[in-house]
C-alpha cells in the first residue's frame, strides 16, 4: 500500500542508523510505501535500500561488509582523508560486493520524492536535493555528502559547492517535506525518548579544522539548539496527529563509528521489534 500524502523521514547517527534499518525492513516487508522520503546522513543511505526494496541489505553493510578495514578505519582516514572509504562504500559494495538494485531504485524515485539533506560548508545551511538515480555521479555524491561526517571525511564538492554531513544543519529533516506539500510524516529517530543534544565536545577541533569556514563552525556550535527545537516541534506535531514517531524503546549505547557488531545487531533487532509492536498504531495513523 502506498500513502502518497505521507513522507518518511529518517534521522542519521552513523551506526546508530541500524535501528532505522530494522524499522525500514519491517515496513518494506509489509509493502508500505510513501509519497516522499527524506534522510540525513545514515538516514539517507538507509533509505536507498528501502526504496530499492532490498530487505536486509543495510544490515549486511553495517555488520558484514563493515568488518573490512577497507570500509572504515583510522588507516583510511590517515591515507585518504575519509574514515569511511569512499571507493569501497559507494562503488565496490553497491556495484560488486553486495549489488544494489539500481533500476528498481531509479524507478521508485520516479514515484517517490526522495531527498537527502546535506550541509553547505560555506553557508552553514541545509540543502535538500532530490535524488533520481544512484548511477548519476551528482546524485551519488549528494548521498555521499549527506553522510560525510566532519573531521572524519573530506569535503565533497558538487558543481563548485562544498558539502558535508546534513546532520550539522538539519538532523531530522521533516520540515522540508511538509513545505513540499506532504500532509503527514512518519519519522524514525535514532535516540530514545528523553534524549536532548548537548554542545558538540569536538567543537574546539572543528573550529581548528574549519577555521576558514566560520558559518559551518557556527552551524556545528548551534546544532544542539536546532536539534532540541526540532524534537519540541515533533512532539507538538505528534499531538496534532500529523507525525508518527519511531524511536528506540530502550537505550543501547552505541557510537557513530561503532565496531561492536553485536551491539549493531541488537539495535537492528530492536528496530524490527519496535516496528512490529507499533504496526497497528502505524496503520491507524496512515489510514486515519
Amino acid at each position: 500500500m502506498k500513502y502518497k500524502n505521507t513522507a518518511i523521514v529518517v534521522e542519521g547517527g552513523g551506526l546508530r542508523g541500524s535501528y532505522a534499518g530494522g524499522v525500514l525492513d519491517v515496513l518494506a516487508d509489509k509493502e508500505i510505501k510513501f509519497g516522499g522520503a527524506c534522510g540525513t546522513s545514515a538516514g539517507a543511505t538507509h533509505l536507498c535500500s528501502f526504496l530499492s526494496g532490498q530487505i536486509g541489505r543495510n544490515f549486511r553493510v553495517d555488520t558484514v561488509h563493515s568488518k573490512s578495514p577497507r570500509y572504515m578505519s583510522f588507516r583510511n582516514l590517515l591515507f585518504t582523508g575519509d574514515y569511511f572509504a569512499f571507493d569501497y562504500c559507494y562503488k565496490q559494495i553497491p556495484y560488486k560486493i553486495d549489488p544494489f538494485e539500481f533500476d528498481k531504485f531509479a524507478a521508485q524515485c520516479q514515484e517517490t520524492e526522495f531527498r537527502v539533506c546535506m550541509t553547505d560548508v560555506e553557508t552553514g545551511l541545509a540543502e535538500y536535493p532530490r535524488i533520481l538515480d544512484y548511477r548519476n555521479e551528482d546524485d551519488m555524491n549528494r548521498i555521499r555528502a549527506s553522510a560525510s561526517l566532519p573531521i572524519l571525511s573530506k569535503i565533497v564538492e558538487i558543481h563548485g559547492k562544498k558539502f558535508l554531513d546534513g546532520g550539522v544543519a538539519d538532523s531530522i529533516p521533516f520540515e522540508p517535506m511538509f513545505k513540499s506539500g506532504f500532509e503527514r510524516a512518519v519519522v524514525i529517530l535514532t535516540r530514545p525518548l528523553g534524549y536532548r543534544k548537548k554542545v558538540n565536545k569536538a567543537l574546539p577541533l572543528v573550529k581548528l579544522a574549519f577555521r576558514h569556514y566560520p558559518k559551518f563552525v557556527e552551524a556545528v556550535a548551534t546544532r544542539h539548539i536546532r536539534y532540541n527545537q526540532a524534537l519540541d516541534k515533533l512532539a507538538k506535531l505528534e499531538s496534532e496527529g500529523k507525525v508518527f514517531i519511531y524511536r528506540p524503546s530502550r537505550l543501547i549505547k552505541i557510537s557513530d563509528i561503532e565496531s561492536n557488531k553485536k551491539k549493531i545487531a541488537e539495535l537492528y533487532e530492536l528496530g524490527k521489534e519496535d516496528a512490529h509492536n507499533k504496526m497497528p498504531d502505524l496503520l491507524k495513523f496512515l489510514e486515519g
